[in-house]
């Protein structure tokens, strides 16, 4: 390694930056001088010949070392500093030269003789190129969606894995042709006659899934960002699961959502004063239990939050907030909050009748079709198998409301 040594003079008149160099350059060549004439000496060591030459090389290295030490103890605060932060070592303040060069400033402002005074250029971050330093996370952040609702309140029930064929059947009444017919029987007439008809019904599960093809190399060199992958699929088939829930229309491979499955409420016309969410929650609520209260206790209502703001912030005439927004509850029943539900639309009903049958766990899996192998890639694959199912004769346990606008001003006619 060549290398040029300075007199201090020389060494005096660099700039800043050149300076940093120098001495950065200064450290290289003694310690390099140095390693080579250990390593010449180490391996005369071991040969044994020569034990005159031993002996002078001996010297030498004691002397280059002396002359190293030297050098170091000359500069070495300042290249302790270079080694640990090249830029703070070689930065020099505007603050600092004004205080180093005050007897200067002092003398020319008292006999207001003009004379410049040099201020070096200050020397930043930014004049260190290419700077690959930075505190790095040790995480990545994941992205937002919608929270999960209508999924975490509604019962489960888990499909084993025996001879199913996919599918869940059951019988139930055949409400469109069951009759009641119980009545007053005078003596010696003859008694009336109900009929009750049952027949079979069958859901298929339907799946969800999502894919995402990947290389070889991402895995190999990325593995962090890799890791995410898994649980990013997972959110994917998750957040479509939550949307079938609310809105699926049992079409295709479609879910039978719980909008899709619930009657429609008729709303009818109440003289309601000023009415609001509260009273027409109350109003459907009881439309179910005035026919059905022995075995229906509604519990829930289904909105978005864009629906809950137009009562959440209902105020009175002295700007009054109307509603206490932390109770969870409308007329008794416990607000379900789900983004997927439309604007301006609410289900009410019974959770218990609703209930998820579903394979537990979103499956997750890794395979290389077609030309993938040749291509060094793969693909991610996420599954799962599932339905929403209210029985034909539960599903008068439910209401929906498609116009909460519309529906508040007939009840309040």
């Amino acid at each position: 390694m060549e290398f040029k040594k300075l007199e201090k003079s020389a060494i005096d008149g660099l700039s800043t930056e050149e300076r940093a160099e120098y001495f950065k350059g200064l450290v290289e060549y003694t310690s390099e001088s140095y390693e080579t004439l250990r390593k010449e000496f180490d391996e005369l060591k071991k040969s044994n010949e020569d034990d005159e030459k031993l002996k002078d090389l001996q010297g030498t290295l004691n002397k280059t070392r002396d002359e190293i030490l030297a050098i170091h103890k000359t500069h070495g605060i300042e290249i302790a500093k270079l080694k640990k932060s090249p830029v703070a070592n070689v930065t020099k303040t505007v603050v600092s030269e004004i205080i180093e060069k005050a007897g200067e400033l002092k003398e020319a402002i008292i006999k207001n003789s003009g004379k410049d005074i040099e201020i070096k250029a200050l020397t930043n971050l930014a004049s260190v190129a290419n700077n690959a330093q930075g505190f790095f996370l040790p995480e990545i952040t994941q992205l937002g969606h919608k929270e999960r609702s209508l999924y975490n309140v509604l019962p489960k029930v888990n499909v084993s894995d025996s001879n199913t064929g996919g599918v869940v059947r059951y019988r139930d009444w055949d409400e469109a042709t069951t009759v009641r017919a119980a009545a007053m029987v005078a003596e010696g007439a003859t008694f009336p006659e109900s009929t009750a008809k049952f027949e079979w019904y069958s859901k298929p599960l339907r799946k969800v899934g999502d894919t995402l093809p990947v290389t070889e190399e991402f895995f190999e060199d990325e593995a962090q960002a890799a890791n995410e992958l898994d649980m990013f699929l997972q959110i994917n088939v998750n957040l479509e699961i939550d949307s079938q829930l609310v809105t699926g229309d049992n079409t295709g491979q479609n879910l039978d959502g719980i909008i899709n499955s619930a009657p429609a409420y008729t709303p009818v016309a109440s003289g309601i004063a000023s009415p609001n969410l509260k009273d027409l929650s109350i109003k459907v609520r009881n439309d179910i239990t005035r026919t059905r209260g022995s075995k229906y206790k509604p519990d829930m209502v289904l909105v978005n939050s864009n629906t809950m703001e137009g009562l959440v912030l209902a105020k009175d005439a002295n700007n009054n907030y109307i509603f206490d927004e932390n109770t969870g509850t409308l007329g008794g029943m416990f607000v379900v909050v789900d983004e997927n539900t439309p604007d301006n639309q609410m289900v009410i009903g019974d959770r218990r009748y609703a209930r998820i049958y579903e394979r537990t766990g979103v499956i997750l899996s890794k395979g290389i079709p077609n030309a993938q192998f040749l291509e060094d890639e793969m693909t991610i694959k996420a599954r799962k198998r599932m339905l929403l199912l209210i029985k034909e004769g539960d599903k008068v346990g439910f209401r929906k409301v498609t116009s909460i606008s519309a529906a508040l001003v007939t009840i309040g006619s």
